[in-house]
């Protein structure tokens, strides 16, 4: 550990260099063709402040958001920020006691939405303790229909806005944004984000020092996530612009990627089935941003002649590991790839359930700290139970099962409460699903343990929930056996269920939770019980 002192940052201190610097440079485009400049963004951002202030809005007040990621919900954020309040964006699915819980827990007076979602407070109405007053982004002055609370249309409120007064720049440790988890086991939690933890993100996914003004950065939302405030960071870090993309969708990327000249984001595989030519190389795209597990990777950052980065990082965190450098791409005797190294600046244990630290090689919790303050989470709002279970001894708890072998490579596993222990093996769901959602019938899948009986430490067999692929008929007995001798023996499902769809977060994250309450069901076929026998060989 060091003395390191937390560095003087926010992205609203960049963007005021930046437009003193290279003020007619362009800062931030859509797919809608419209652009700021650095100087734009950062006129655009003071009018947005003033707008704040007018309302009522204070230092320290927690504002909720529901849109979709554009650039006024871009210049929202920052106008909030640069007056010392707090976004608190929240999933376009919330309703009923999920939105009543983000807007109760952050106690937000002003709510921030779009003219559809409207509609979805007056159900809970009765429930809110807190709300006044709901802007509405997009549309005229008109109130739409069905909101038990006073409105007022962004139009309308920019149309008369002044620049806020002058004030202080956000303090490295002032929260940027409170971002909420997916809630599987229960209501959502909101992680408190520092600017400092941003900036320690922003420059931990992509070597910054290796990007500049050409770069064009893909940033495809959604405002919930935290990657729609730290591609915006990254782009003014490196001086170079962001294409934002109201929401996800697989289908416009290669059309977003070349009509714009994206250089940096995660792979099109899309370009895969296309016939090789010897143009590929010259597509914009060179900075691939790969997760663990992505299938197809390999070959396109050949092809496209792409250099590859990957790293860990989750919303508390700081992408504390990543590759050594460019293409450093590490893998184990089993196949699996790793996530990098430790950053400089952190420190990290894998380590038993007391905390304990556990041999290289062996499963086990991720835990990790910072060296600087303020550059990991702040804690979850008004949770101190929550923060205290997660900080545990000084260290933040992860809820990963890692393994970290002899020459410092950290390899995940899975959720700590999604591994399968069977038979004495430790078992990555993620790892099964990667097999069987190669199978070509296969559209989505989620493994998940049945316990042979109520015991803490009893057996626990492997269940895969299957969504097959449109028009596919494959049945379990064929499934079993295209996996047989594709898949490690220890691994492959005993139980097998067949649905239409599953079940999923706000945050489409899959309720595995769900999967469990009655994993042996009427639907649920047993490989044993079929006779189908597992080859030694």
């Amino acid at each position: 550990m060091t003395d390191a002192k937390t560095p003087d940052v926010s992205l609203v201190k960049t963007l005021r260099e930046r437009a003193a610097e290279i003020p007619d440079a362009v800062y931030v485009i859509d797919v809608d063709d419209r652009a700021l400049s650095y100087d734009e963004t950062v006129r655009a951002l003071d009018r947005w402040a003033g707008v704040w202030q007018r309302l009522g809005v204070g230092h320290g007040d927690h504002v909720v958001t529901m849109q979709l990621n554009t650039i006024e919900s871009m210049l929202g954020w920052l106008g909030l920020a640069s007056i010392g309040a707090v976004e608190a964006p929240v999933n376009i699915d919330y309703r009923g006691a999920m939105l009543a819980n983000a807007l109760n827990l952050t106690q937000a007076r002003v709510m921030v939405t779009l003219a559809g979602y409207v509609s979805r407070l007056e159900p809970i109405a009765g429930e809110l303790r807190y709300l006044e007053r709901v802007v509405v982004l997009d549309g005229g002055t008109d109130t739409p229909p069905g909101c038990p609370f006073p409105v007022v249309s962004a139009t309308e409120l920019l149309r008369d806005a002044t620049p806020a007064a002058l004030r202080p720049l956000p303090a490295p440790w002032d929260i940027m944004a409170v971002l909420f988890t997916s809630g599987t086991t229960g209501p959502s939690k909101a992680v408190s984000l520092p600017w400092a933890q941003i900036h320690a993100m922003a420059v931990g996914t992509y070597p910054v020092e290796d990007l500049g003004p050409a770069d064009v950065i893909y940033n495809p939302g959604p405002t919930y996530h935290v990657g729609a405030k730290v591609f915006p960071y990254l782009a003014a870090l490196c001086g170079g612009r962001h294409l934002m993309r109201p929401y996800i969708s697989a289908s416009a990327m290669s059309n977003d990627y070349l009509r714009h000249g994206v250089t940096t984001g995660s792979p099109v595989l899309s370009w895969l089935r296309e016939p090789e030519t010897p143009d590929d190389r010259t597509r914009p795209l060179r900075n691939l941003l790969t997760p663990y597990k992505m299938p197809g990777v390999d070959e396109f950052a050949r092809r496209f002649g792409c250099r590859r980065i990957g790293c860990f990082n989750m919303t508390e965190v700081s992408s504390p590991i990543r590759f050594r450098d460019w293409d450093a791409v590490v893998y184990d005797d089993e196949g699996r790839m790793s996530c990098g190294v430790l950053r400089d600046g952190y420190d990290a244990r894998v380590v038993d359930a007391h905390d304990q630290p556990v041999p290289p090689g062996t499963v086990g919790e991720l835990i990790l700290r910072a060296d600087v303050p303020w550059t990991m989470n702040a804690g979850y709002l008004n949770d101190p139970a929550a923060t205290a279970r997660a900080w545990r001894n000084g260290w933040f708890h992860t809820g990963d099962a890692f393994v970290c072998d002899a020459a410092g490579n950290f390899y995940f596993i899975d959720r700590l409460k999604d591994c399968i222990r069977r038979r004495g093996e430790n078992i990555s769901s993620v790892e099964v699903e990667a097999y069987v959602a190669a199978h070509p019938g296969v559209a989505e899948c989620a493994a998940v343990a049945v316990k042979s009986s109520d015991e803490p430490a009893a057996n626990e067999e492997v269940k895969v929930v299957v969504v097959r692929a449109e028009g596919d008929a494959t049945g379990p007995r064929e499934l079993i056996e295209w996996l047989i001798p594709r898949m490690p023996r220890f691994m492959i499902p005993r139980y097998l269920e067949f649905v239409d769809g599953l079940p999923r977060t706000p945050t489409q994250k899959v309720r595995k939770q769900v999967l469990r309450e009655n994993p042996l069901n009427a639907d649920t076929w047993d490989r044993e019980a079929e006779g189908v026998d597992l080859p030694r060989l």
